[in-house]
């Protein structure tokens, strides 16, 4: 009893410092970002934006989540966790909320393993598997773009100086492009071989998951009149990287770390920081509006499953 109790206030004990530490890096990117970048400018940009381009950009974004939540699904059913596509998207719905809502508690992947697990007793290994798929298909998928818009920045990044030839980065990076895919397919075939025939179709909607958010993207920069600038390649270069560094879990959803991704690169790749924050938050509220029903879901949880289905072995309450 003694043991148990003393395990529960260590764990309660860490999430509480990993909190912590998710807030003070929150708060140093958030100043970073603050200490370099004229507030009064960037509230201009953002006002001077065309408004009715921005509901175009929130409908791509949705589509973007749809097929993120069908991305998903194919790996469900691949472990017999078969959802319909109605469900899928309303627990999918549910996980946008706790990502960018709660972050400081369980993350949205967190929720999906937890209500999974308690209502369909599915195996927390394999839905866990199968979510860290669906994220790492999501990550090759960008790490594609980056290389493929990396050779068009109006930047010409350094050498790699070995010891019989120079090579030009840009060049390197192409490298990634192979590279993911074959990352994906180790991953995959590691994690839950049972996964791996779902590879094609996971892929393939990874894709066109991040070509809609690129699409958002370039919608919100042609509303701040940025649609056709020469650096446009620049943007959508820091775009992806910012997606990268927004994904690695330690700041609270995210924030700051996006904008300091685009603040630092602006420096580097000589586009306008402000056009360039305004951006990043236009694209936020984006997926913030795309979130909010699933507040729904999180006061009635039960709500997302069918109380009929052969597929349900385990009645909501």
């Amino acid at each position: 009893m003694q043991q148990r109790t003393q395990k529960f206030f260590t764990t309660k004990i860490t999430k509480l410092l990993k909190l912590l530490l998710k807030i003070v890096v929150s708060g140093l990117a958030v100043y970073y970002v603050v200490s370099k970048l004229e507030f009064n400018e960037m509230i201009t940009t953002i006002k001077s934006a065309t408004i009715w381009l921005l509901p175009v950009a929130l409908m791509i974004y949705a589509g973007s989540q749809y097929f993120a939540a069908e991305r998903l699904n194919c790996l469900f059913k691949r472990i017999n966790i078969n959802l319909s596509k109605l469900e899928n998207i309303k627990l999918y719905w549910l996980g946008l909320f706790y990502n960018l809502f709660l972050p400081g508690g369980v993350g949205g992947d967190g929720y999906k393993i937890y209500f999974l697990e308690k209502y369909l007793k599915t195996g927390i290994k394999k839905t866990l598997g199968a979510i860290l798929t669906d994220r790492v298909s999501g990550l090759a998928v960008i790490a594609i773009f980056l290389a493929f818009f990396s050779y068009f920045i109006n930047y010409e990044l350094p050498r790699l100086n070995l010891i019989w030839v120079s090579i030009p980065l840009k060049n390197l990076l192409w490298i990634l492009i192979p590279l993911a895919i074959i990352c994906f397919y180790l991953f995959i075939r590691v994690v839950n071989i049972s996964l791996f025939g779902a590879f094609f179709p996971v892929l393939g909607r990874a894709f066109v998951v991040q070509i809609l958010q690129m699409l958002t993207a370039l919608v919100i920069l042609l509303s701040l009149n940025s649609g056709g600038s020469e650096n446009i390649g620049n943007y959508l270069f820091l775009f992806f990287l910012s997606a990268v560094m927004g994904s690695i879990p330690i700041t609270l959803g995210g924030i700051g770390v996006r904008e300091a991704t685009f603040i630092w690169g602006a420096q580097y790749l000589g586009i306008d920081p402000n056009t360039a924050v305004a951006l990043s938050l236009l694209f936020y509220a984006a997926s913030a509006i795309t979130a909010l029903p699933g507040i729904y879901y999180t006061i009635k949880p039960a709500k997302i499953l069918k109380l009929q289905g052969s597929n349900k072995n385990v009645t909501p309450e």
